[in-house]
This record gives C-alpha cells, structure tokens and sequence, in this order.
C-alpha cells in the first residue's frame, strides 16, 4: 500500500508533467526542464515597459510639430488631416514689443507659397491640425495665392532643359469644320518623343514631303527639316517682268503640281499658326530655265547624239545637265522638274522625258551645279525627288501632320546660319503622337516636366521669361524685383522671382521663337505682390 509521501510524489509529478505539456511541448523533454510560470512574469513587465517608454521617447523624437515651423518666410506648412497648406507671414501690424506679428496664411498653390518664401531656408513640413488651431499656434490670416498658379513645379535641372515641341494638326469632322490641332512639349525623358523623333515611326526622311494650303490659298511643299517652299511655277517670268497670261500660269501651276504631288491630289489646310511654326524658304518652287532648251548644243562634254540644250543624263547614279557652253551636274529633284517641266517638253517633244544613261568616263563636268546658286546664294531647294507623305483625303490615311522643333539652332545652306535657322523636322500619321486629355485645351506637357524659357522675336537674344508647366499653361514670371520692400538688402534683386521658385541657378535660360511660346495659353503673372494678395480683396 502506498504511503502518504508516495501519494505527494506522484501529485507533485503529474501536476508538473501538465504544466511541462503547456509550456514546453517536446516529445523528449524531460518534466524538470519545462520553465517554471513564474519566470516568464518578469521578462513579460520588462518588454512591457520597453514599449511604453519606446512610444514616449517617439514622441520626444517626432513631436507634433517641426521646432521652427512658425518662423516667417520659411516653410510650407501642411495640416496632417485635411492637407491644407499654410504659410507664416510677418504682418504690418506690431506687437507690444514692437515687433511684427505672425500670421499663419492659408495659401493657394505652391507656386504662390515658394514666390513668398525665402529660397534658402524653403521646406515642407507636416504639423497637426491641433497644433495649427491651438493657443500656440500664430493667428490665421486671410487666405493669399495666385489663382490658377501652378501646384506643381519642374526640377531646376529639368526647367533649365531644352524640350521637342510639335504642332499638329488634321481636318476637322465635316466638310466645313476647322481644323483641329494640339500641341505636345516632350521632354526627352518622355517616351512619347520616340514618336516624332525616330525614323521609321512617322518622321520624314530626306524623300518625303507635306503638301499644304495656308488659309490664304497658297500652297506648299514641306521638306523633311522643316522648311516650306511655296509652288510658284511662273517666278522666273515674273522676276524677269515677262509677261503671263492667267491660263498660262495655271497651266504651269497645274503642271508643276501634278509633277511633285500627282495630278489627283489635293493640299491639307493648315493654319497659319501652323505655317508660322516651319521655316520659309525665301526661293519658291519653279520650273528651272535652261537657255535655248532643246537646241543644239556646242558643248563637247557629251558624245555627239546627245548634245541637246536641257537633256538630262545619268551616270552612275549622278544627275548632270547638257547646257549650251558645257556639262553641270544637277539635283534628281531639279532633274525631275527638267525632264518633266517645260524644258522637258522642248527637249524630248514626242519621246518619253528619261535621263540617258551613260559611262562617267564619257562626260566631262565643266559648269558649277545647275540651281545650286542663284544670285550669289545658295538655293535651299530639297536635294532628292520628294514623296508626299500625308494623304488627308483618306479616312485611315495619315491625316496628322505635325512640325516638330527641338529647341535648338541648326544651318540650312542657303537659309542662314547656325545661329538663326531652327532645327526641325517634320511628321505625318494616323492619330497625335501622344494622347490628349479631355478638358487640356489640348496641349500636352510631359507629367512632372516644365521650362523656364525665354520667348524672342527673330534673331534677339532675350525677351521676356516665361514657365511651362504640366498644366500646358505658360506663366509670365518678372524678372525685375517686384518686392513692396524698399531697405535695399539681399532679397532685393533681379529675377527674384526666378530665385524664390527654386530657378535661381538657370542663369541662361533655353531661348523659345515667340511663334511657338504664343501656342501655349496664357496662365497668371507670377511674381511676390500678386502671391501676396488675399483673395477677394
């Protein structure tokens, strides 16, 4: 029989197994080892008491509001709930100390709380709302801004950057409707610039053009870099003050047409915003004249059957042109307004217009370039035979056209210098090259992205300063200071604005044509004054 010290030992040992099974469930743990109740109490108070004075010590860390939140001039404020801005202000008014008071101003955009801030110690701080209505916080004055400023500002380096811009248009829906249009300013990081500026996705190559119709009728031919040259198949007539009859010259101009863009064919309309953006040759498109074409010919440069004024040969591959005194090499553009214009009529009469092919070895090139000067300048005519590239009468053609410039300068022989002839190029498609939103004033402006430009006129080399933004508008910003104080100190300076919205390092802004800069809608003037003003005043 078991004694009572037996009945104590196997009580004790079972209420240990349990506590073993709750507390350290192993299939080979022994019952001894299982940890005793009352050493987990400790670690459990001391964990407790960790979190609580981690909690406190946060709070320490990270209070409710920023030190040196309400110092005047200094930060955008930003309520923690309801997102609105603020900014601290010195008012007119003193206190008993005479000093200015604080007033913590609801603002309107960022753009009209940087205009008022001081740029070196400009921040964004988030601040409770209990904080901004507590006893501590500055009086609230009026809410002040810009109405309609941007809420988003580009990145200096981004603003300081050229960007690609493109105008393009198509025919409206009806037979009388306008033509619509929109505007793109890509940055380059932008993958919709690929668009217009790759080839093989709708930008022309050295052998596609645009025909075009401005709205006083005229109609012209666009080359690949953007110049436009106007048909005007009489000009040497008129430049001679020879005499041609209206059916004559439409005749000519018929002729001169169908040679360049098919008999069929009919121009797009453009505006003449459109027109304005490209570059205007100052020689339109004729029939060359060749001097007694389709007389014989002295020359000795060519074997005897084919000295003909005005017929054109071909040797491996170079176009030249038989003259009465010698050989000049010649263009297969001009070549083809040769063969196929009236000189080519003169000179073939029934035969069909084609270049005879000959051995290089067999001509002898003894003239300058046929229409390669005229009048000491050199003639900006395309150098290759040009395709027309947009088919507006299409339904599914490609109706788009778009004039595409990147912000730069280049040289164009015969049109200028580098310094005066934009770099452009052009582009045809189906659809825009980007999607415009509804409600944009169709205008797109890549997201996040912006310039700081300066719109001229011609050849000038400044003008007045301008900022592009997402929102497609363009904010006239003043460059004089436009401060009410007068104490002469620091702050008192030139682009002041430029500097308070964060642009004070761009000391040479990008240079805009005031015939693109115009295309973008005007936004409000920003400057400190009107950034001061409370609305409804």
């Amino acid at each position: 029989m078991a004694s009572r010290r037996d009945e104590l030992n196997a009580y004790n040992f079972a209420r240990k197994r349990t506590v073993a099974a709750f507390l350290k469930p192993l299939p080979n743990g022994s019952v001894e080892s299982a940890p005793r109740p009352v050493r987990t109490v400790v670690p459990t108070a001391v964990l407790g008491l960790l979190i609580v004075v981690g909690f406190g010590g946060c709070g320490l860390i990270k209070p409710a509001a920023p030190a040196g939140w309400n110092n005047p001039g200094e930060k955008v404020i930003v309520g923690d709930k309801s997102t609105t801005r603020y900014v601290v202000l010195n008012s007119k008014e003193k206190d008993e100390q005479g000093n200015s008071k604080r007033l913590l101003h609801p603002v309107l955009n960022l753009a009209s709380a940087r205009l008022l801030l001081d740029p070196s110690k400009f921040e964004v701080v988030k601040v409770k709302e209990s904080v901004l209505d507590g006893d501590d916080a500055p009086p609230h004055g009026p809410t002040i801004g810009i109405p309609y400023a941007p809420d988003r500002l580009p990145e200096s380096k981004d603003a300081a950057a050229k960007k690609t811009w493109a105008l393009c248009e198509q025919p409206g829906g009806g037979a009388d409707s306008r033509v619509q249009r929109a505007l793109f300013v890509f940055a380059n990081k932008d993958e919709q610039r690929a668009k217009v500026t790759d080839a093989g996705k709708g930008r022309l190559n050295k052998r596609g053009s645009l025909y075009v119709k401005d709205p006083d009728g005229a109609e012209w031919l666009v080359d690949h870099l953007g110049v436009a040259h106007q048909l005007d198949a009489t000009f040497p007539e008129r430049m001679l003050r020879q005499d041609v009859d209206r059916r004559e010259r439409q005749r000519l101009d018929g002729l001169l047409r169908g040679i360049l863009f098919g008999q069929e064919t009919a121009p797009q309309a453009v505006t003449e915003e459109w027109m304005n953006t490209l570059i205007k040759s100052p020689l339109p498109l004729f029939f060359p004249p060749v001097k007694d074409a389709g007389q014989p010919s002295s020359t000795t440069g060519v074997p005897a059957e084919h000295r003909t004024n005005g017929k054109i040969i071909e040797a491996n591959g170079e176009f030249y042109v038989v003259l009465d005194d010698g050989v000049a090499p010649v263009s297969p553009f001009a070549a083809k307004l040769l063969l196929e214009g009236p000189v080519g009529g003169a000179v073939y009469q029934n035969e069909a217009p084609e270049p005879v092919k000959l051995p290089l070895a067999s001509i002898t090139v003894d003239q300058p370039r046929f229409m390669g000067e005229l009048n000491g300048r050199q003639v900006p005519w395309p150098r290759e035979e040009t395709t027309r590239t947009n088919t507006h009468e299409q339904s599914d053609g490609r109706r788009v056209v778009c004039s595409v410039y990147y912000g730069g300068n280049r040289t164009i022989p015969g049109l200028g210098t580098e310094t005066d002839v934009r770099e452009m190029s052009t582009w045809a498609g189906r659809g825009y090259p980007a999607p415009i939103v509804d409600g944009s004033g169709s205008t797109y402006v890549t997201p996040g992205s912006g310039l700081l430009y300066k719109e001229v006129t011609g050849k000038a080399k400044d003008g007045s300063l301008f900022l592009v933004t997402d929102t497609g508008l363009r904010y006239s910003v003043q460059v004089n200071n436009d401060s009410a104080d007068t104490s002469g100190s620091a702050d008192n300076e030139q682009n002041k604005a430029q500097i308070r919205l964060g642009y004070g390092d761009i000391a040479a802004p990008p240079l805009v044509p005031r015939e693109w800069s115009r295309l973008l809608s005007a936004g409000p003037s920003l400057n400190t004054e009107a950034a001061r003003q409370p609305q409804g005043s």
